[in-house]
């Protein structure tokens, strides 16, 4: 084992091994993580009421689900991403594998929990995970200095969780077909020549498909060897190391797995030097014409452990949704200033919008002025869209047979604006809206870090 575990390490060093991490990297009793997630999915009055849970629909041994016909995904995924948010057993494997400077960590997990470990223990790193409806993102080059956390089955943020079977061949004809993974993460697979999979079933059709796709053809040939060790206490494969995909099945459970990798890599000082726990990152958004409020923000939250985000471009020209949802993906919050300005432009109220409907973070409003309580708020929005649409449609006019996509997509989002301003009114009126109307005092300031400190401790 030594040796093994010497062999990874030297890998580890030349960032040529990849890590893949399942759920089960944790002993969870007699039942496996996915069995304990469908009896909270079964449990649940609603979501309960949307899978058939007959013994021959629900997929024990490859972790699928049946829907039934009238099932809305979304319904099963809210206590699918509940249960996940409770499992604080994985805090403890998971924030060891962010101290240990792999470069590229594949999750089978939807959730953000690993990513925020490596956040609150101030490690850097980068996010992203794979999207089979549309074209995967494009990712940085996994380093040591800046590793990358990829998702491989989806995300709950964006609702594109693998649930069921169709799921799941929907993923493969993607992933297999011209919806590749993205290149860094190609050249890193080819590359490596140790790969460790940790908590990862691969008794399992579909997981050994999963291996076809993350290590590359050309690594395999006529000769192959699988050298396979049972685990003598469970029958399944936990921890495994695919070098040179000459497989060797170790007979440790992961967990035992881990902690002599961690102290090994702690023996020769290879371990990331954790720092102090940030209380909270908060994402600031707002009309680039209240910028006078920013340096007040930056020097009453500093030394506090909160750390601001602000959008540093303007947005008014209509940056697409998905940037915004990648630019506060890993932030705690979302303070939106409210002002005439901030409101009277199309950016910050659908940015309200979708950390509502499209993320699970908090939103922290602050209104700089009450003209969004003004009764008759609405109404002047109203005019003045019909202004902004009006000369938008002699702009296309004038450009004759010239390209206009810009000016439609520009005419799009005022008109998006306004079908959506109600329903921001509607909610701010809901919530509590701190004020910080004129010069914030020290007293505002002090109640509005208080008030996050609790958000992140309700966590």
């Amino acid at each position: 084992m030594d040796t093994q575990i010497g062999n990874i390490i030297a890998d580890i060093q030349k960032e040529s091994c990849v890590l893949i991490v399942g759920p089960d990297i944790v002993d969870f009793g007699e039942k496996t993580f996915f069995e304990l997630l469908c009896e909270e999915i079964i449990n649940d009055k609603e979501a309960g009421s949307m899978i058939d849970n007959a013994p021959g629909h629900i997929f024990r041994n490859e972790e699928l689900l049946q829907l039934l016909p009238v099932a809305k995904e979304s319904t099963v995924m809210r206590p699918m991403e509940r249960f996940y948010k409770r499992q604080a057993a994985l805090d403890e494997p998971l924030a060891k594998i962010a101290q240990i400077p792999f470069h590229l960590v594949i999750s089978l997990m939807p959730d953000h929990r690993l990513p925020g470990l490596y956040q609150s223990q101030n490690l850097p790193y980068s996010y992203s995970h794979y999207r089979w409806e549309q074209a995967p993102e494009q990712v940085e080059k996994p380093t040591a200095a800046k590793p990358l956390i990829y998702n491989l089955l989806g995300d709950f943020n964006d609702r594109d969780v693998i649930i069921t079977f169709d799921h799941f061949f929907d993923f493969l004809a993607s992933i297999l077909g011209d919806k590749k993974l993205p290149n860094p993460i190609q050249e890193a697979f080819k590359k490596a020549s140790t790969f460790v999979f940790l908590g990862v079933h691969f008794e399992k059709w579909s997981v050994q498909l999963l291996l076809r796709i993350i290590a590359p053809k050309e690594k395999y040939d006529k000769n192959e060897k699988y050298s396979i060790l049972q685990n003598g206490v469970r029958n399944d494969v936990c921890t495994f190391i695919a070098r040179r995909l000459d497989l060797n099945f170790l007979p440790d459970e992961p967990h035992a797995f881990l902690d002599q990798l961690y102290e090994a890599c702690r023996r020769q000082n290879m371990l990331k030097t954790v720092s102090a726990r940030q209380v909270a990152k908060v994402f600031v958004s707002y009309s680039h014409r209240d910028s006078e409020m920013i340096s007040t923000l930056k020097e009453a939250f500093s030394n506090t452990g909160i750390e601001l985000v602000f959008d540093e471009k303007d947005m008014s020209g209509g940056q697409p949704i998905d940037d915004f949802i990648n630019t506060i993906r890993d932030v705690d919050i979302v303070m939106p200033l409210l002002s005439a300005s901030s409101l009277s432009s199309p950016w910050v109220s659908r940015e309200i919008m979708t950390t509502l409907e499209k993320t699970n973070k908090h939103l922290y409003p602050c209104s700089l002025d009450d003209t969004f309580l003004d009764k008759d708020f609405i109404s002047r929005a109203s005019e003045m869209v019909d202004e902004k649409i009006a000369d938008i449609d002699e702009r296309i006019k004038a450009r004759g047979k010239a390209n206009t996509n810009d000016l439609f997509h520009e005419r799009s989002n005022w008109s998006d604006y306004y079908e959506n301003l109600p329903r921001v009114i509607n909610e701010l009126a809901k919530r509590k809206v701190v004020s910080l109307n004129g010069l914030p005092t020290a007293a505002i300031m002090a109640g509005i870090i208080e008030d996050i400190r609790k958000l992140m401790k309700k966590e």
